[in-house]
């Protein structure tokens, strides 16, 4: 009798839950998206000093001038530096007669390392520093007027292929808007 129940109780679930009106599901919602406009440019064309934007062309230039004397030093001790290990090289013929020159020549080669070292990372910095206070304001400028350029070309998507490296595996020559976009840049900024 209590089995009788329990599958008299089972049909009438079933029975009830067959009956219910089955509840709509949510249609997907579909968003409608316009045909993007896709190009972009090359960055790196930027400082070319025949086709580049001027203006960064001569903050280079300048950066270039300003750090030239260091670059020299830099390079003399570099030479300075190879001069020694080519005395070395000749020194270690022989060792035992040269042993005190040898060991003198270490020594000298060693601080001589570590002068140019610390040289090369200093001047590294000034030159990091500089060029950030030179050229952000530029870059700041051509920033906004490729926004500016995207925007009266009605270009949706904008890419910097020289920031892409690898990842842009192919491109249409003819979205490559680089040299219109730097005499459009040109033009405006003189």
């Amino acid at each position: 009798m209590k089995s009788f129940r329990v599958l008299l109780l089972s049909l009438l679930a079933l029975a009830a839950a067959s009956s219910l009106p089955a509840q709509p599901k949510n249609p997907p919602v579909v968003k409608i998206v316009e045909t993007a406009r896709v190009a972009y440019i090359n960055s790196s064309a930027f400082v070319d000093p025949a086709s580049g934007i001027r203006q960064l062309v001569k903050v280079n230039q300048a950066l270039e001038l300003e750090f030239g004397g260091t670059q020299g030093e830099l390079s003399l001790l570099g030479e300075k530096l190879r001069t020694l290990a080519a005395e070395l090289n000749k020194l270690g013929v022989d060792p035992v007669a040269n042993a005190k020159a040898i060991v003198d020549k270490k020594t000298e080669g060693q601080r001589l390392q570590q002068d140019l070292a610390a040289r090369q990372q200093a001047a590294q910095e000034a030159f990091n520093k500089r060029a950030q206070e030179i050229q952000v304001p530029v870059t700041s400028v051509i920033g906004k007027e490729l926004h500016a350029y995207a925007k009266a070309h009605d270009i949706s998507l904008l890419f910097d292929s020289a920031k892409l490296g690898e990842a842009l595996l192919d491109a249409n020559p003819e979205l490559d808007l680089t040299a219109d976009f730097i005499g459009y840049y040109n033009a405006l900024h003189p």
